[in-house]
């Protein structure tokens, strides 16, 4: 497994799909931590591991994720690097697939702002005119809505609850997920309990917490037959996300 990079593009549904099928939906809701500088997570069997970051994970009111993803259909994405909170603030960057541009996405409650590049532009939204809309809307944000097809797929990739509750409706469905505990490392010099997982031709570890709150704090998930491989870093719990609107001298209305 590759460590994650900076971000590319696509919805949260088949990226929840995978991560619980790396772990976080391979076990049912038991077990418990204890606070302090060492949970006493580790001591858990591997199922209650799971469970337990799966719970933790579900919990929190606002993430930072790093993704690279490698091997899906597009609109999935290539890698994303988001902050976002339940009550629908977001803000962070997406590259999409096949060399086909950035963008900067903001998102605050039903209005979506996004930046991208002159590439994105000429690639993504041919009915915009092309290279010379492309030049022309150079460096200025588009605003749309929740209530505009496009801005609803934005939307989606920049919702925490929609995210959340991927986790929720995956779980069960990869009870026949073989986890056993590897042993203890470190993320982002962080302490955590590795988690190695099999599941048919799928393979996936988790690495989580081992003090404070037992997070997932990294998901590598691959299946080699589809040639699909995940990286995904969480960070940031419970950080308050501060999100501004771009100025309207840089804003272009496409809703």
């Amino acid at each position: 497994m590759r460590r994650s990079r900076k971000a590319k593009s696509g919805t949260f549904g088949t990226v929840g799909v995978t991560l619980c099928a790396a772990a976080l939906c391979a076990a049912g809701l038991t077990g418990a931590a204890v606070a302090g500088d060492d949970n006493g997570i580790a001591d858990k069997s591997p199922q209650e591991i799971g469970a337990a970051a799966r719970e933790a994970l579900l919990g929190v009111t606002s993430l930072h994720v790093e993704a690279e993803i490698d091997g899906m259909a597009e609109p999935a994405p290539a890698s994303f690097e988001l902050s976002y909170d339940t009550k629908d603030n977001c803000t962070g960057t997406v590259d999409d697939q096949n060399n086909k541009g950035s963008m900067e996405v903001i998102r605050i409650g039903d209005r979506v702002w996004i930046k991208p590049d002159a590439k994105w532009l000429s690639a993504q939204a041919p009915q915009l005119g092309g290279d010379a809309a492309a030049q022309l809307l150079k460096g200025k944000y588009l605003e749309t809505s929740v209530r505009d097809a496009d801005g609803a797929k934005i939307a989606q990739l920049c919702d925490l609850n929609s995210f959340k509750q991927q986790i929720t409706e995956q779980s069960g469905k990869s009870q026949g997920a073989t986890v056993e505990k590897g042993g203890r490392t470190e993320v982002d010099g962080r302490p955590a309990i590795t988690l190695n997982v099999t599941n048919d031709q799928q393979r996936g570890r988790m690495y989580v917490s081992t003090e404070g709150e037992p997070y997932p704090l990294k998901v590598e998930a691959d299946d080699p037959a589809k040639g699909v491989e995940i990286d995904m870093t969480f960070s940031e719990f419970d950080r308050p996300v501060t999100v501004k609107a771009p100025p309207a001298d840089q804003t272009v209305n496409i809703g």
